[in-house]
């Protein structure tokens, strides 16, 4: 049996109910098809798409050994973005600051991906939190709907990052993403 996996730093809850509360609002105003629910936030690090159960075991495995040493790190959340057409854009994102540590424990979990069998994706990491997909609205555009103010109240909101979870995607259930794995990092952090 195949199942949609993926490699991601979840987010406390803290920040999930700090981004909701902020971007909830946006819901009736930005057109967007799929509003992202709130306990689905995350970076993705790795997406591994249908995942054979037989490569799952030794993929948590791999990256339960490649992860020991990297340290706990902490993240900022920054400026909100898009990806796809610039006026009718396919994907609202939320951005953080360049942090090395996390362009560094993705490169480790790619790697360890890879060691497992999976063929990923080639192209940069761009690392974001997710929050609409999908513009639904032809006879609108991005920049009559939003300004960017609505969401300036959570760039600079930092959180701990002390663990990667691998999630299975269930797309007939809300929440859809279930942690099936989660990998600490050295030195965990308190919650924060």
């Amino acid at each position: 049996m195949n199942r949609h996996i993926f490699a991601a730093v979840p987010l406390p809850v803290h920040i999930k109910n700090a981004i909701h509360d902020t971007a909830g609002g946006l819901e009736n105003k930005v057109p967007f098809k799929q509003w992202v629910h709130p306990d689905d936030l995350h970076i993705t690090l790795s997406f591994l798409g249908q995942a054979e159960i037989t490569k799952v075991r030794p993929l948590k495995e791999i990256l339960h050994g490649e992860l020991l040493d990297i340290p706990a790190f902490t993240l900022t959340l920054s400026d909100p973005g898009f990806f796809g057409k610039k006026q009718q854009p396919r994907i609202f994102w939320l951005g953080v600051e360049k942090e090395p540590a996390l362009i560094e424990l993705q490169k480790k979990v790619h790697h360890s991906c890879e060691q497992a069998g999976f063929t990923l994706e080639s192209r940069a990491y761009s690392p974001h939190v997710t929050l609409a997909k999908r513009w639904k609205d032809p006879d609108s555009t991005i920049n009559e709907v939003f300004d960017g103010q609505e969401l300036s109240s959570l760039s600079g909101r930092s959180f701990d990052v002390n663990a990667i979870v691998l999630y299975e995607t269930h797309l007939d259930q809300v929440p859809k993403y279930k942690v099936i794995e989660k990998i600490p990092l050295k030195g965990e952090l308190p919650d924060s």
